[in-house]
């Protein structure tokens, strides 16, 4: 139905995608070759303690609605 009205649309799609990608490509490449860098320590000492304090308020509401539910059986 769509190459009824527009005949090259099919093409036209094809070299705006490829061009997307050629863009994306050069942008997201270096200049020169880095090393990753290693997360600091503090950094992992912080998602410690929110990975901790996420897991513990998830085990409190799960209990409160342990509590709420086994209390209005």
């Amino acid at each position: 139905m769509l190459d009824t009205h527009a005949p090259n649309l099919t093409e036209s799609i094809r070299v705006l995608v490829h061009n997307s990608d050629e863009r994306h490509h050069r942008a997201s490449a270096p200049a020169t070759k880095t090393q990753p860098k290693r997360q600091s320590h503090e950094r992992q000492i912080r998602e410690k303690r929110t990975f901790w304090s996420m897991l513990a308020f998830g085990l409190l509401l799960g209990g409160l609605e342990l509590f709420i539910v086994l209390h209005y059986l």
